[in-house]
């Protein structure tokens, strides 16, 4: 199961989108969608995704076409709900895939520099290529994403790696001879 929150509630405080949740009230928030009764009862293999990294310039032209005034998200203020939701993971000991560190090295972020998608720095075209809108996946995005759960899977547990599974019952192909007789395929 993938718990993946945090994009929308790191706006910033009176963003005219509403959408945003103090860091402490996001951080209980995840603990609580972690540990709620209905989710541990079923002992589900977790995996915490962090919030990907924004693309101020994109998100200006957005919001803008959008009537938007004022800026709704800052890279730096996303950064702190990628890190809030890794320490929930931590504490809780779940598996976290850290989906702003992934993108932002393939954005070619040095620690210690301004972050790729923040006005401190110019555009990023992986960004560009990643975030439809600044905020939104492109499909290469969802490729990664998609890669990086698999890469998690095979690494936290292989038994479950997609590829190697048995089927559970005959292929399509196999199914009706197999169900219901050898008159049944005919």
């Amino acid at each position: 199961m993938m718990v993946f929150f945090g994009a929308n509630d790191a706006c910033l405080p009176g963003s005219e989108t509403g959408q945003h949740v103090p860091l402490d009230s996001y951080k209980q928030n995840l603990r609580g969608i972690l540990q709620h009764r209905s989710v541990t009862t079923q002992r589900p293999r977790l995996i915490l995704v962090t919030p990907p990294p924004i693309d101020e310039y994109s998100l200006e032209a957005s919001d803008t076409a959008k009537g938007r005034l004022g800026v709704g998200r800052k890279a730096e203020y996303t950064m702190l709900y990628a890190e809030a939701c890794k320490e929930v993971g931590q504490d809780l000991g779940l598996v976290v895939l850290d989906l702003w560190a992934i993108f932002m090295e393939a954005a070619g972020y040095e620690p210690g520099s301004p972050l790729p998608g923040s006005k401190k720095t110019n555009r990023n075209a992986v960004l560009d290529r990643l975030l439809s809108d600044g905020l939104h996946f492109e499909p290469e995005a969802y490729k990664v994403l998609f890669q990086s759960t698999m890469d998690v899977i095979k690494r936290e547990w292989p038994e479950e790696d997609p590829t190697q599974l048995q089927f559970v019952h005959p292929s399509w192909v196999a199914a009706p001879g197999q169900l219901h007789g050898p008159e049944s395929s005919k």
